[in-house]
């Protein structure tokens, strides 16, 4: 049950025929959502020259179809937020929600500096990565921690497959919990997310790093020790601020 506009986006996204302009049009009929496409396009992260973007057609093709698409969806689950009269359930939301975006922007520095997935995708990956914990904080009033951590990546890996995500994104989301799998040599975007996902509190305290990093085979699989994770979250400090920002405020 996203709000209207979600739906309208996903529609003409996915019509081949739809011209830059339509897709602006769509996009401009929610003051909210253009403006959060403006403002990801001007950020740090995507306009490193700080030339200011005001076209919003300019924005969207800065942004890519697919970083459009999950814009669409975070602005979407973030109504949804917003509609919540439950103060503690919007602050829960908030919080998930804030910590996608967080695992969003390092997925994209690991992935730009380890190339073991493309960066676009390991962003959106991030950000849809706890979808199935934020559907499940809406739909149910009480869920059990456990219950939640076992279900949540197959019911995103539903939500992604109705939102026809590329399989790569769907495939990493639904393993993200997999200790162990057979590898095939297409696992980066799922390494990269696990990755991810444990420097989530690194980023606010760099003391965790050597054990994080040794108890995660992620980082052995991407070729990161400790000191590269030490010097990839320092170097994209501003980035990361910017990324997560952009998408979550």
């Amino acid at each position: 049950s996203f709000p209207d506009i979600a739906a309208r986006v996903q529609k003409v996204l996915d019509d081949p025929r739809a011209s830059p302009a339509r897709v602006a049009a769509v996009v401009a009929s929610e003051a909210a959502l253009a403006a959060r496409v403006l403002r990801l396009a001007n950020s740090a992260f995507l306009n490193p020259s700080s030339e200011q973007v005001n076209d919003l057609r300019v924005a969207l093709t800065r942004l890519g179809v697919q970083l459009v698409r999950c814009t669409a969806v975070s602005f979407a689950l973030q109504q949804m937020k917003l509609g919540s009269g439950d103060a503690d359930l919007r602050k829960e939301l908030q919080e998930l929600w804030r910590g996608g975006a967080l695992v969003a922007s390092i997925a994209y520095v690991l992935a730009r500096e380890s190339r073991a997935a493309n960066p676009d995708e390991a962003l959106m990956t991030g950000l849809m990565h706890n979808i199935g914990k934020l559907y499940i904080t809406v739909s149910a009033a009480k869920a059990e921690a456990a219950a939640v951590s076992e279900w949540h990546p197959q019911i995103a890996v539903l939500i992604l497959k109705h939102w026809k995500f590329p399989p790569a994104i769907i495939a990493a989301v639904g393993n993200q919990n997999l200790v162990s799998r057979q590898r095939h040599g297409d696992e980066g975007l799922t390494d990269i997310l696990k990755a991810a996902t444990a420097l989530q509190p690194c980023v606010f305290d760099r003391t965790l790093l050597p054990d994080v990093v040794a108890g995660i085979p992620a980082f052995q699989q991407l070729k990161l020790n400790a000191e590269d994770c030490t010097r990839i979250l320092a170097a994209s400090a501003e980035q990361i601020r910017s990324l997560r920002a952009g998408l979550s405020d």
